[in-house]
């Protein structure tokens, strides 16, 4: 009997109204005139009152709806009353609410099951319920916890290993608004449960595209000699800072050799054309006339001879001295430092005697003051191929990797050039292109069949490359591991996440400085990730700030948001259209969350809601702390450093970053 007063007497008190309207998931409730206060007292405790964003419970029957609070507004009767004693008493308070699930058996079930019935009497959750619709986390599931809730610090936030890193995750936000931070937590968190346990280790791979270089070791601050350990310690991670601007590099990534002679390598780093440049690409390397060449030098110098002697001896207008010329100087690049000193000498023997007549359309050799030889003369070919036959050259070093392949589009470019089986307008780009981009990946990329880290984080730093090479290495990296997993996995035992950063350089829908072949491509293949990778154990993580930017297909594949900050309308909207189950109230509060609090919404939240993200230790937090200008400002004079310090070149091979992990075995 004391139980059952218990319950009279809560069930009293946390009642809050009855439903006056329902209008398919949205109801109406009208509010008892005793309970307009913000708090109501229970039992020596204060209870909050019900508000726009809290919850409600409507009982009917047997069955407890849970509502969210979408809004509230004041009617007022004007009908005269004897029951009206004063103007208050004409006056009700109507909640809007929407329903988003109910209590079956103990646990929270998002779903419209049942609709409400009219006069259903609407409670204030209790702490056990309100706890329920904020269990995220499924029997058996492990859990990392992400904060507390913004309006209700003692709620925490705990989310799923499985329905969040078995998912594809968007993070976004502007500019200082937490989101790296956010992205570090989640991975923290994860590696703090998970990181030393074998299969974990062993089974798992996350790639972690790092454009900025917010993730990578720093040195802790006021001790150069200790380095802090961003995300998660360096057993854990092994760090890739790559460069294209130190003269051998940065560290290098490795791939194998199938990767390196694929055509889609070549593609992607050439930015060839559909139509003309890309077959040409597949042709040279589905080819191995040249590397049968090369197995004997004499052959390989005989059949250059050829091709200079042939070109010298035609009369096609697209053929000039140049051509010649061209061609010598792309095999003594290709050659690098062991180009031979004759070489050199054969091309200034070439600059200087080899003459072409446009309006002849005909070669000459020799100095203009006395009569020239030409190509009908029995000298001809003594001049020109058999000069080549006889360079001592050793083409030991371009017999595989990067260097070969680079060699055989440069000889069968021109072989077809001077043939006239190639159009030189539809070909000539892509040999341009080849001798900016390939001294690049020569900095970023070393032929290997090591595996990309033996720990389970790898994160690859793109701060200091090029613009150019900045969307060419995500791209080729992604791919590779993505078609590696496929076909080296098919029963799906190991794990790969790919992690991007600033997912809007790699993933955007616009740019000007692509062609549209290369851009649909590029989207082609991360929209394959995200739609077809969770069947082969392959799953994103991008942060951004520019949700508009990235494509529709891949914001819509996304199985769980974390939304901080966004400001412009142009992004909310593309938030908006892909996270169908976001309420009105969440959805509207993205412009005015403060720093650190984020709306989190998808298949590991029952409902959506607004969390402070939990502080992370300090050595263990991203570099994307917004200095503080006054603290800067207020400082002395910048100390420059010694001269000899300055001259002090670190090892090409191991970056700064690295080498504090050089003593440590892989």
């Amino acid at each position: 009997m004391r139980d059952v007063d218990v319950d009279l007497q809560r069930d009293a008190i946390f009642r809050v109204g009855r439903v006056t309207g329902v209008e398919g998931r949205r109801i109406s409730i009208q509010v008892d005139k005793l309970k307009n206060g913000a708090h109501l007292l229970y039992r020596g405790g204060i209870v909050r009152n019900v508000a726009v964003a809290s919850y409600v419970k409507i009982s009917k029957g047997f069955v407890e709806l849970i509502a969210k609070v979408d809004g509230e507004h004041v009617d007022e009767n004007r009908a005269t009353s004897p029951s009206f004693k004063t103007d208050d008493d004409r006056v009700s308070r109507t909640l809007d609410v929407s329903l988003i699930g109910y209590l079956e058996n103990g646990k929270f079930e998002r779903g419209v099951r049942e609709m409400p019935l009219l006069d259903n009497e609407c409670f204030i959750l209790s702490e056990s319920e309100f706890g329920l619709v904020h269990t995220f986390v499924a029997p058996g599931d492990a859990s990392v916890e992400i904060g507390s809730l913004a309006m209700e610090p003692t709620q925490r936030v705990v989310v799923g290993v499985d329905e969040v890193f078995g998912s594809h995750i968007g993070i976004f936000g502007n500019t200082g608004s937490g989101k790296s931070y956010t992205l570090s937590k989640l991975y923290h968190e994860l590696f703090g449960a998970f990181g030393a346990t074998p299969g974990f280790r062993e089974r798992s791979q996350f790639v972690l595209i790092d454009f900025n270089g917010e993730y990578v070791d720093r040195p802790a601050a006021g001790d150069e000699r200790r380095s802090t350990s961003v995300i998660t310690s360096s057993d854990n991670k092994r760090e890739y800072v790559l460069s294209t601007h130190l003269k051998d590099g940065g560290a290098k990534i490795p791939l194998p050799a199938s990767a390196v002679e694929d055509v889609t390598f070549w593609s992607v780093l050439l930015d060839a054309t559909e139509k003309t440049q890309a077959p040409f690409l597949a042709r040279v390397l589905a080819s191995d006339f040249w590397e049968r060449r090369l197995a004997n030098p004499v052959d390989l110098l005989n059949v250059i001879g050829e091709m200079v002697l042939r070109a010298t001896k035609s009369n096609d207008v697209s053929i000039d001295r140049q051509t010649v010329i061209n061609l010598l100087l792309e095999v003594q690049t290709c050659l690098g430092p062991h180009a031979p000193a004759e070489l050199e000498a054969l091309l200034d023997d070439f600059q200087a005697n080899l003459h072409y007549n446009s309006t002849l359309r005909k070669f000459y050799w020799g100095a203009w003051g006395n009569p020239p030889l030409d190509p009908d003369n029995p000298r001809w070919q003594g001049l020109t191929k058999d000069k080549i036959t006889a360079l001592p050259v050793d083409f030991s070093q371009v017999r595989e990797g990067i260097d070969l392949v680079r060699f055989k589009i440069v000889l069968q470019y021109y072989s077809d050039i001077i043939s006239g089986y190639s159009n030189r307008e539809h070909l000539s780009p892509l040999i341009k292109r080849l001798e900016t981009r390939v001294p690049d990946i020569k900095k970023l990329v070393e032929i290997s069949d090591a595996p990309l880290a033996d720990r389970p984080l790898a994160v690859v730093s793109l701060r200091d490359v090029s613009l150019s090479m900045r969307k060419v290495i995500p791209m080729l990296l992604c791919k590779h591991l993505y078609d590696e997993k496929k076909d080296s996995d098919p029963s799906n035992e190991r794990y790969l996440n790919l992690i991007i950063d600033e997912a809007h350089n790699i993933l955007s829908t616009e740019s000007s400085r692509e062609s549209e072949a290369w851009r649909d491509y590029r989207l082609e293949t991360f929209e394959e990730i995200i739609k077809e990778g969770r069947k082969f154990g392959v799953f994103l993580t991008i942060a951004s700030q520019r949700p508009h930017d990235i494509s529709e297909t891949i914001i819509s594949q996304l199985h769980n948001y974390f939304l901080h900050r966004l400001i412009n309308n142009l992004d909310i909207h593309a938030v908006e259209k892909a996270v169908a189950y976001l309420d009105r109230v969440s959805f509207e509060s993205l412009p005015i969350l403060p720093t650190g609090a984020c709306v989190i919404a998808g298949v590991s939240a029952q409902v959506p809601v607004i969390a402070r993200v939990a502080p992370l230790p300090e050595e263990f937090e991203p570099n994307s702390r917004t200095m503080s200008v006054t603290t800067e400002w207020s400082k002395g004079p910048i100390v420059a450093p010694p001269v000899s310090a300055m001259l002090q070149v670190p090892d090409a091979a191991q970056p700064p970053a690295a080498a504090a992990e050089a003593d440590t075995p892989f």
